[in-house]
C-alpha cells in the first residue's frame, strides 16, 4: 500500500512537471508570435502591441524566473519601451534585469544601454553622463567602453565645432 501511495505522488509529480513545462513552452511560442506580429510588419510599433508583448514578458518572467530566457525577455521589454519612446519605464527594465540577473550577458550592454535611452530618448545629459561613467568604471575593457567616453564627449558638447575641435585634439 505504501508503495502504491509513492508510486502516485511521483506519478502525480511528474504529470504536474510535464504539464508546466508544457505551459512554458506555450507561453513562449505566444511570445515568439507577439514579436513577429509587433515587429514584423512595420517601421513603427504601435502602444498596443508594445504593451501586449511587454506584458507577455512580464508574465513569464514571473510565471518562471529562473528560466534562461528571463532576462532576455526583460532586455527586449526595455528596447520595446525605448522605442516607443518611454524613457524611464525602459531604464526601469534595465534596472530589474541587472538586479535580477546580475551574471546574465546582456547586463553589460544594460549599463551601457541605459545610458544610450537617458541620452537619446529621456534627453537628460546629466543621467546619460552617470550612466556611461558607471558603465566605464565597471567594465572598462568592454568593447562598448570607448563608444562610452564618445558618448560622453558628444553629450558635453556645446554645438558641432566643439565636436570638431575635440576630435582635432584627441587626433593631434
Amino acid at each position: 500500500m505504501k508503495k502504491l501511495v509513492f508510486l502516485l505522488f511521483v506519478f502525480v509529480g511528474l504529470l504536474s512537471y510535464s504539464c508546466s513545462e508544457s505551459s512554458k513552452e506555450k507561453d513562449r511560442q505566444k511570445i515568439q508570435e507577439m514579436e513577429l506580429s509587433t515587429l514584423q510588419d512595420s517601421n513603427v510599433i504601435t502602444y498596443e502591441k508594445a504593451d501586449s508583448l511587454i506584458s507577455y514578458y512580464e508574465s513569464y518572467v514571473a510565471k518562471y524566473p529562473e528560466d534562461s530566457l528571463c532576462a532576455t525577455y526583460l532586455y527586449r521589454a526595455a528596447d520595446v519601451l525605448a522605442n516607443t519612446k518611454r524613457c524611464l519605464e525602459s531604464i526601469k527594465m534595465y534596472d530589474r534585469l541587472i538586479t535580477e540577473y546580475p551574471k546574465d550577458a546582456h547586463v553589460e550592454l544594460a549599463y551601457f544601454l541605459k545610458g544610450v535611452v537617458y541620452s537619446q530618448t529621456c534627453l537628460n545629459k546629466e543621467k546619460a553622463a552617470e550612466s556611461f561613467e558607471l558603465f566605464i568604471s565597471k567594465y572598462p575593457d568592454s568593447k562598448r567602453a570607448q563608444e562610452a567616453k564618445m558618448m560622453l564627449i558628444m553629450d558635453t558638447m556645446k554645438d558641432e565645432m566643439d565636436l570638431i575641435r575635440q576630435f582635432e585634439q584627441i587626433n593631434q
